[in-house]
């Protein structure tokens, strides 16, 4: 079955692409004789496919406060700390050469995120660990489309289970994934992407995630930071499409020539719960933090 899914997420990219594409010179098919060569990069020191800066179960790495007015979950408190940490690693970009920001790049991704809860001495409540295998495709600078794999594992905090008598539901989900991106302005970028895989008790569901992302120029702090904010949503088939919505906002200060950016931010969300362990419950949140993606 996973080998059909896979063939109808291909082919699905490739009608997406044809609908998005536009008559233009640059677009004018050159003699054999002129076309661009291509070239590899090993390691590529920067991103190639946009992250979605608002997912809070995408790899990074951040150090946050959170408040939550609600929660469905058993014998916690309102007040926890968040850790976060991991990141994407380009392995290797197939490229026009004379032009980086178009082409292939293969790429894995790591990471875990966890919560503590304050008022039971930064007791672990639970975490997850995740990763994938991505593949991503640029046709165009404002265009790209990913397929891969991802995994995600959760587990229950040891103290929350010793004192509340919950164990580990043993909840993971293995997912193909097809994304795909649009920067339909300067600095302003549309995204969508369909998960599809193993979820509750070994069942075959889907996943639908959207976001939208803007930052300014570098006009704060000395022209060392711009403003952002971030939109996104994602609907969990194995849950009657419970969804759960995540809005960050702040300001982004890169570190050098690479990708890797700072961010102090505000995040809210509010939905079905981000550690897997507690995916039948709800919550809301508010947080403050540091965030950091290399």
């Amino acid at each position: 079955m996973c080998r059909y899914v896979f063939r109808a997420l291909l082919t699905g990219s490739l009608v997406m692409f044809l609908f998005s594409s536009t008559s233009s010179a640059g677009d004018v098919e050159l003699p054999e004789t002129s076309k661009p060569k291509k070239a590899g990069i090993w390691f590529p020191p920067n991103d190639f496919y946009p992250r979605y800066v608002a997912d809070p179960l995408r790899p990074q790495n951040a150090l946050t406060i959170q408040w939550l007015p609600h929660t469905e979950i058993p014998d916690t408190n309102a007040s926890r700390f968040g850790l976060r940490t991991g990141g994407t690693l380009g392995i290797y970009r197939w490229h026009p050469q004379g032009d980086t920001k178009r082409g292939w790049q293969l790429s894995f991704e790591g990471g875990m995120s966890a919560q503590f809860d304050i008022g039971y001495s930064f007791d672990n409540t639970g975490w997850d660990g995740f990763y994938g295998l991505i593949l991503a495709w640029k046709p165009k600078h404002n265009l790209g489309f990913r397929i891969g794999s991802k995994h995600d594992s959760s587990h229950i905090g040891d103290e929350y289970s010793v004192r509340t008598g919950q164990q580990r539901i043993h909840y993971t989900r293995e997912d193909a994934i097809l994304g795909v991106s649009w920067e339909m302005m300067p600095r302003w970028v549309l995204y969508s992407e369909l998960g599809y895989g193993n979820g509750y008790a070994g069942s075959v569901t889907a996943t639908i995630q959207v976001g939208t992302q803007y930052n300014t120029e570098q006009t704060y702090w000395k022209n060392r930071a711009s403003y952002f904010v971030a939109f996104d949503s994602i609907s969990y088939e194995e849950s009657d499409w419970r969804t759960r919505v995540t809005i960050q906002t702040g300001y982004m200060i890169p570190v050098g020539n690479r990708s890797s950016v700072h961010r102090i931010a505000i995040e809210a969300g509010l939905g079905r719960s981000v550690m897997g362990q507690f995916a039948h419950y709800d919550e809301s949140w508010v947080a403050i933090g540091w965030f950091y993606d290399f």
